[in-house]
Parts: C-alpha cells; sequence; structure tokens
C-alpha cells in the first residue's frame, strides 16, 4: 500500500518542527475574536494562527508569544465576502478595501516576536495571477527575524475559477523548493471530499517524485472528520475557526448549544458554555493530532479512535486515482 502520510519536518531558518500539527485559528470573522484570543491564553500551548489584517486593524492585540510556532496568515480571509465551508455567514467581518501587498509587506517588516513564524503569502480576494507569479511574489518576501519561513498559498489564477487547478500547479513543482511549507484552501482544492483527497495525493506524489518532501497545508479544515480524510493522503498542518463555532464530542462536530444543554446543563449561562468548549476542542484536537502521531508508526487505521473504516475506504479510494 502507498503511504502518503508521513513524519514530516516544517523548516525554518533557525528551527524545524514535526509534523503533523493541528492549528487553531483566530480571526475577525469571528465575533468578539479578541475575548476569544485572551481566554484562548490560558489553554493554548502549541501551534496557532492570526491575520496580517487583524494585527494591522487591531482586532487582536499583543503580546503573541504566549505560545508557538505562529502562523501569520495573508489577511486575505478576512476581506473577502465568501464564506469557508464551516462559516454560519457569507458576510464579511468589514474587511478594509485597501489592504494591499504593500499592508501585508508592512506587518511583515514590523514582526518582532520572538516564537517561531510561518509567514503565509499575500491573498486578496479581488486579485487572480497565474501560479508561476504567485510563486514569484511569495519568493520576494523577507523573513523579518532568524526563524521564520515563508509559505506559498495557491489559490485559483483567474476571478472565474473556483478552484485550484492542480494540473496547472504541478507543472511548476520543482520551482515549491524555496517554500517551509504549501498551502491549500479546503474550498478551493476540490469540489468534494474525495476530490480534495485526490487533489492533496497528486501533489503529494508529485513532490515525493523530485524528492520535495515539504509539508502541505489545508487552510480552513479544523475538525472530527475532514482533517483526517486529508491527513491520510499526505497532508500536514490544518487550520481552522470550526473549534470555536461548533463542539466537537466523539467524532462529531455539534451544534454548541445542542452539546452544552447535555454536557454542562440548561442553567449554564452561553459564555460561560462557549468558553468550555473552546478548551474542549482544543484538547479534542491536541488527541486526534496524537492519534495521527500514532498512525505514521504502522499505517494502521484502527489507531483513530473515531471514522476508522471510512478512512480506510477513502483512502482506497484514493489510491485508485493517484499513480505513483
Amino acid at each position: 500500500m502507498l503511504h502518503l502520510a508521513e513524519r514530516r519536518t516544517l523548516r525554518l531558518q533557525a528551527s524545524s518542527l514535526r509534523t503533523p500539527l493541528v492549528v487553531p485559528s483566530f480571526s475577525s470573522r469571528i465575533p468578539d475574536v479578541e475575548k476569544v484570543f485572551t481566554a484562548s491564553k490560558e489553554f493554548l500551548d502549541g501551534a496557532f494562527l492570526v491575520s496580517a489584517y487583524d494585527l494591522a486593524n487591531r482586532h487582536l492585540s499583543p503580546p503573541y508569544d504566549f505560545a508557538g510556532p505562529l502562523f501569520l496568515d495573508s489577511g486575505g480571509y478576512e476581506i473577502a465576502s465568501e464564506s469557508d465551508l464551516s462559516d454560519v455567514s457569507s458576510d464579511p467581518s468589514g474587511g478594509l478595501a485597501d489592504w494591499n501587498a504593500d499592508s501585508h509587506r508592512a506587518v511583515i517588516s514590523d514582526w518582532a516576536v520572538a516564537v517561531p513564524t510561518v509567514i503565509v503569502s499575500y491573498d486578496h480576494p479581488s486579485v487572480r495571477v497565474p501560479i508561476p507569479e504567485q510563486i514569484d511574489r511569495a519568493r520576494t518576501l523577507v523573513a523579518p527575524h532568524s526563524d521564520c519561513g515563508i509559505e506559498l498559498l495557491i489559490k485559483p489564477e483567474t476571478k472565474d475559477q473556483k478552484f485550484v487547478q492542480i494540473d496547472a500547479v504541478l507543472k511548476y513543482v520543482r520551482d515549491l523548493s524555496p517554500f517551509c511549507a504549501i498551502g491549500v484552501t479546503e474550498k478551493e482544492v476540490g469540489n468534494s471530499v474525495l476530490e480534495r483527497m485526490i487533489h492533496i495525493a497528486q501533489l503529494r506524489v508529485a513532490l515525493r517524485k523530485i524528492d520535495l518532501n515539504i509539508p502541505i497545508h489545508v487552510f480552513g479544515s479544523l475538525d472530527t472528520i475532514t482533517t483526517l480524510f486529508y491527513f491520510v493522503v499526505g497532508a500536514d498542518i490544518f487550520d481552522g475557526l470550526t473549534w470555536l463555532r461548533y463542539a466537537f464530542k466523539e467524532g462529531h462536530t455539534v451544534y454548541r448549544q445542542d452539546y452544552g444543554i447535555g454536557e454542562f446543563g440548561i442553567a449554564t449561562k452561553s459564555p460561560k458554555v462557549e468558553a468550555l468548549c473552546w478548551a474542549k476542542n482544543y484538547h479534542y484536537i491536541k488527541d486526534m493530532e496524537l492519534e495521527m502521531r500514532r498512525f505514521l508508526n504502522e499505517h494502521d487505521f484502527r489507531v483513530f479512535r473515531y471514522h476508522s473504516e471510512q478512512l480506510k475506504a477513502a483512502y482506497e479510494s484514493v489510491q485508485e486515482e493517484v499513480t505513483t
């Protein structure tokens, strides 16, 4: 059986990090994100993601060095009118129209946080350019201190495209070596879970063929099910806001208020239910990360407490589609 999930290394300039990595995200697309961010500092002890846009516009306040590594996202999601797959609304958070590549570079040049930092290449929902230009633009980013790395976020090439054209990406796979990771958004890498798995696997196989063993990052995918499906076909880093929007329980992502009734009782006030869910969800995804790490020992799907049979069946379906 072809094993696409492996131990990989996220290499920065002065340090390296082992994958897989679950990366809880913070964004102004979440109401009262400053409150959530402050509360989460009490239990967060690993990687997390914030947006350069949110930092520039003071939606999140320092310090940002209470854990790490830190992923500094591009800001494209915060100013987009489109939603991701876990959004409950398609309304943007009020992003500024003048957020541009210079704004993004200004945040990077002022970055003085000492924790290991992954800087995600610039993205704007109204700016679409060919893959070679996306690569060249990301190459020009300069890491602000000695423990940073640049991640290329691959986007559709034209405004008419809803999805990344994976064949177009594979033509330039040899040009991906300067980056510490390659990112795609879950919503844009395919139109179904199976199609996304196939495209991720195709990218992984292409990287493997040229001995380029860099991590693949799926943006917007951090939940109880799809994270595992993308992991077994070669993805390594997973971030998202689902952990703040819903509750995680026994392999499922559920409506938070229903979860609160069963877990905390009907008299528990909603703000407390929210805070308790954040902490419980965080520990849930950290346990899931440990399951993924155990899977890498023998590639035995039975290490997954939930969805093991579905994962195995889906993986076998992808094998039929992907050539080595």
